[in-house]
Parts: structure tokens; C-alpha cells; sequence
């Protein structure tokens, strides 16, 4: 009985403590659906001069439960990863995906021309051509020589 007392109190053994009980926090928040809302949808943005193409990864998440906005130069994408139905008696061993709602928004230094975005999803990516306003591209102004006279 003393000696398993001092093999569980060793010093060296208090790392697989902590490790425990981050392994517990990390699956607590997980499971409330909590922890990765943030950077759920992970993105990639690329930006031209007059335009931005952004690719949202969305395993899991159907078309129709994505919901794409703009308004000025902020694009929204928004949506549901809905869980599955498990069986009755199934055991949950691991869950890592997130599931429910999410949102993200994405400022972009130029004016969005809301009218011409397109965005197209294929295989849980949904891919999105972000154009910049036509009023809002900078001006070529010309310069007019003045001749002393």
C-alpha cells in the first residue's frame, strides 16, 4: 500500500497528471461544442488588386446549411455542422469534430461588389470569388502639362 502511494506521488509522475487533466479540460470543451468555434470554418484567403478568392473547408456541413453574406468589405460565412444520430447504446469514445453552429467573418481592405460574388462548393470546400467594387478600384488621374506663356 506504501508503495503505491510513492509510485503515484513520484515526481515524474506528475507530468501524466497534468497531461490527464488537459486531456479532461480539452474534452470537456469539445463536447459543450465550445473550443474551436473560432477557427471552425478553417480558410485560406488569397488577395489580388481587385479581387479575393477564399476557400472554407467544411467536412461534414451540407450546401444548404451554409450561409454566405456580405456588407461593405466584410464577408460572413455562416452555418451548421449537425451531429449524428448514433444508435441507441453506442458508446462515444473520441469526439473531436465540432458540431452546431459557427461563423466567421473576413474583412477585406477593399469594397465587396456583392452582386458579382460567386462561390462554388465541391467535395466539403466551398470556394469563393470575392471581386472589389468597381467604385471603390483606385482611379487613373491624368496630369496636365502647363506651358509658361
Amino acid at each position: 500500500m506504501l508503495y503505491r502511494f510513492l509510485e503515484n506521488n513520484h515526481p515524474k509522475n506528475i507530468w501524466r497528471d497534468f497531461d490527464r487533466l488537459n486531456d479532461a479540460i480539452t474534452r470537456s470543451f469539445l463536447e459543450q461544442g465550445t473550443a474551436q468555434t473560432s477557427h471552425f470554418p478553417q480558410l485560406n484567403v488569397y488577395t489580388k488588386e481587385n479581387e479575393a478568392y477564399v476557400q472554407a473547408f467544411l467536412p461534414g456541413v451540407q450546401i444548404e446549411d451554409i450561409d454566405l453574406t456580405s456588407k461593405e468589405n466584410i464577408l460572413f460565412i455562416k452555418g451548421n455542422r449537425k451531429e449524428e444520430k448514433l444508435a441507441d447504446g453506442t458508446q462515444v469514445h473520441i469526439r473531436e469534430m465540432f458540431h452546431g453552429e459557427f461563423s466567421r467573418s473576413l474583412e477585406f481592405p477593399f469594397l465587396i461588389d456583392s452582386d458579382n460574388i460567386k462561390a462554388e462548393f465541391k467535395d466539403g470546400v466551398v470556394g469563393i470569388l470575392v471581386p472589389r467594387r468597381e467604385d471603390d478600384k483606385p482611379k487613373k488621374i491624368s496630369i496636365q502639362s502647363i506651358q509658361n506663356k
